[in-house]
């Protein structure tokens, strides 16, 4: 009998997207060597305040206020490929102290989630095998509903 390879043992329909935003345009790049992608665990929460004129002392919580979600992904490093040069370029403005906010979107198993965040670290690291990596940082502030239409094809 030979056994075929489900859907999640070959990570089918599974990507990570990058969106910068110019003049309410939203323009996308597929980032590449994603071997698993991994969601943020959580949407980051609210931050609750107290101050002194809070009705019973108690905590509040302050509309608009996020805490940042860190958020890490390992790929396949491709120095050549526009999408690598793309997040070095991000978490280069990052060093900088100029960060870009730009749309994280997550597609696994055909399910959609995206985000508002900005690339903290660029990082290349050792190799697996004979594949080179590289370690993804970013920082996740929020989530966006409802998702944004992604290119068809990469």
């Amino acid at each position: 009998m030979i056994e075929v390879p489900s859907q999640a043992d070959i990570g089918w329909q599974d990507e990570l997207w990058i969106g910068r935003s110019a003049n309410d345009v939203v323009s996308w790049t597929q980032i590449l060597g994603v071997e698993e992608v991994a969601m943020p665990e959580k949407t980051p929460d609210d931050i609750s305040t107290t101050h002194m004129q809070s009705p019973g002392r108690s905590k509040e919580t302050m509309p608009g206020m996020l805490a940042a979600a860190d958020w890490s992904q390992d790929l396949q490093f491709w120095p050549e490929h526009p999408s690598h040069i793309l997040l070095d370029e991000l978490a280069t403005l990052t060093e900088a102290g100029t960060r870009e906010d730009v749309l994280i979107a997550f597609v696994v198993g055909g399910l959609q989630r995206s985000y508002r965040g900005y690339v903290n670290t660029y990082i290349p690291s050792g190799s697996v095998g004979e594949k080179r990596m590289v370690s993804l940082g970013c920082k996740i502030f929020e989530r966006i509903t409802p998702n944004p239409t992604l290119p068809q094809e990469a």
